[in-house]
């Protein structure tokens, strides 16, 4: 009989039983407002059982702090109770699990929120669970709360005051992507009763995913202003997806990939602060100091970086490649993004490179501000030469509206030719002065509507493929010949120039002149850089022994890669002896 009354009793125990409002829930309900400031609003129905452990379960519940800064509503709340506390008629909670958790937060009251919670003495949370959680934002301005992360499964664990606090688990972020993994995340705080009391705390954060590392090392505020002070190290296998994932859009183009930043952080009042920052990306390393604020109309970035060596090249790989076939190419170019955030770098480098272009003690900065990009290299050293340029760029209905300057001294132009069309046309120390302005979505619109205007010369050079000292030995003793083996060789010049005017890609060249020791090269004619085809007229001329003037004319045409050169064949045959009588006399001028 013992035995039966024995079992009967521990079915009792172990079968779960309707809880209205009963003592237990109002005790529990006062914990939770005294440990995390929140108030039971409203629960469904609840059970109470003592197997396997006792507990209470309240299914629907909905809590929320004095002000509605936090709200959280559940599928079921089950609060795990310790032994010791139903011995003595108290409850001992031991342990809470949230079932599909929705964690509503006022963003901008958020710290003010914090505040309050921590004017209350709170003597820990104990430990935690969130299973299925979501987590909403509420943002001035903006209708509905916004997820901010999904799937969320972590553990919280804050046994008493003076203890430390612990919060492990994952969660999945939409801006991440719907179908992305949940990233990983570990956060340690030292003390965190001082934290909520407005005091100073160490804290460790580490975040962790298959495309973006981070840890963050420091001390951190909460009070009014929260502030953080520390290290942070973080890494990404492409910083343009990484930085659009936590709202910060890369406004410059490129993947900017396999980055990694290391740097002494200050965050407070919306702007975060890197002072002896190292970043590595695309295989290029950087030093300086950065900022950036979130507090305006668009994210905006200012820094100060110096390179030994970088290479701009990856910027520009999805870009189309500037001529296809021949012609320019008409394939569309990518999203500029130049309206996304604001931004002030100043770069300075040993040795920059951009495709196969290369130059030393470079001296840049790139400003965008409301969506006007002002690209500026003050000054380099390139080719034994100084560069430099500049380039205003902004967006229109016709693609990118691009208008700048450039000028250049001393070059050496056989390199440069060399590195920038894989052609040896020219050699000589060139000096450049122009400016240009074009729109266009593609390379083709850009060559179709260029305007330019500006001058050149070249010192001290050989034109490669004219031969003009040997023309003017073959025209002493045959005329006719002069052209034979005219594209071979070299013809050397002090000094060589002209002047140009692009208008809508087409370019009039003006007073153009060669001259080296006897002989005299002028030349005149269009280039079409739209069309990539060339149409100049030249008229060479050289002293003999005698003193005598000896000249010819010839055209340079068509394609610019390949052009064709034909000689002015009538001047030619009048100075033939035995050939000018076979030209038509001239007509005699009629009487008056």
């Amino acid at each position: 009989m013992v035995a039966a009354s024995a079992v009967g009793l521990l079915g009792l125990a172990a079968a779960p039983w309707t809880v209205s409002q009963t003592a237990q829930i109002s005790a529990l309900e006062q914990q939770i407002r005294q440990r995390a400031g929140l108030s039971l609003a409203h629960h469904g129905r609840s059970v109470f059982a003592v197997l396997p452990r006792p507990h209470i379960r309240i299914y629907e519940p909905q809590l929320r702090d004095a002000d509605g800064e936090l709200m959280v509503s559940a599928s079921s709340l089950r609060v795990d109770l310790g032994f010791g506390g139903l011995l003595t008629g108290t409850l001992d909670l031991a342990r809470a699990v949230l079932a599909d958790a929705i964690f509503t937060v006022d963003a901008a009251r958020l710290p003010a929120a914090l505040t309050t919670v921590s004017a209350r003495s709170i003597d820990g949370l104990g430990d935690l669970e969130v299973t299925h959680g979501k987590i909403f934002v509420r943002r001035a301005g903006v209708e509905r709360p916004e997820i901010a992360a999904d799937d969320i499964g972590a553990r919280l664990e804050w046994s008493r005051a003076g203890a430390p606090l612990s919060l492990t688990g994952q969660a999945r972020l939409p801006a991440m992507g719907e179908d992305h993994a949940p990233s990983r995340f570990a956060l340690w705080t030292a003390q965190p009763d001082r934290l909520l009391g407005g005091g100073a705390s160490a804290i460790t954060l580490r975040f962790e995913d298959e495309g973006l590392q981070v840890v963050i090392n420091g001390a951190l505020t909460l009070a009014q202003a929260p502030r953080f002070e520390g290290q942070v190290a973080a890494s990404a296998a492409s910083l343009r997806t990484a930085a659009g994932w936590v709202g910060v859009p890369m406004p410059l183009p490129g993947p900017y990939r396999d980055a990694r930043l290391k740097a002494d952080a200050i965050l407070e009042s919306g702007q975060l602060g890197l002072t002896n920052l190292t970043i590595s990306v695309d295989g290029n390393a950087l030093d300086g100091a950065a900022s950036i604020r979130f507090d305006g109309q668009r994210p905006s970035a200012a820094a100060t970086l110096a390179s030994a060596s970088i290479n701009f090249t990856p910027m520009f790989e999805d870009y189309p490649a500037a001529e296809a076939n021949g012609q320019w190419a008409r394939e569309t170019f990518p999203p500029a993004r130049l309206n996304a955030a604001d931004l002030d770098l100043r770069l300075s480098a040993k040795r920059a490179r951009l495709g196969d272009l290369q130059f030393e003690d470079a001296a840049l900065s790139i400003i965008l501000k409301n969506g006007r990009l002002d690209l500026s290299l003050a000054q380099a050293r390139a080719y034994s030469g100084v560069a430099r340029a500049r380039a205003v760029v902004a967006e229109s209905e016709a693609g990118l509206d691009i208008r700048g300057s450039l000028s250049a001294e001393k070059l050496d132009i056989a390199p440069l030719l060399w590195d920038a069309a894989k052609r040896q046309i020219l050699t000589g120390a060139v000096g450049l002065a122009a400016s240009f302005e074009t729109s266009g979505n593609c390379f083709a619109d850009l060559a179709a509507r260029l305007d330019a205007r500006g001058d050149f010369s070249v010192a001290a050079g050989e034109i490669y493929g004219l031969d003009l000292d040997l023309a003017f030995r073959r025209m002493e003793r045959r005329p006719l010949s002069v052209g034979a083996d005219l594209r071979s060789g070299r013809t050397p010049f002090d000094g060589l120039s002209a002047k140009f005017n692009v208008v809508q890609g087409v370019a009039d060249v003006e007073e153009g002149a060669a001259r080296g020791g006897a002989v005299a090269l002028f030349y005149s004619g269009r280039l079409n850089v739209a069309e990539r085809s060339v149409d100049l007229h030249v008229n060479a001329s050289r002293a003999d022994a005698e003193g005598t003037a000896l000249q010819f004319g010839f055209n340079i045409a068509g394609a610019w890669d390949e052009p064709a050169v034909t000689l002015d064949a009538e001047g030619l045959i009048r100075r033939s002896d035995a050939a000018a009588p076979l030209l038509p006399a001239p007509r005699p001028a009629p009487p008056n």
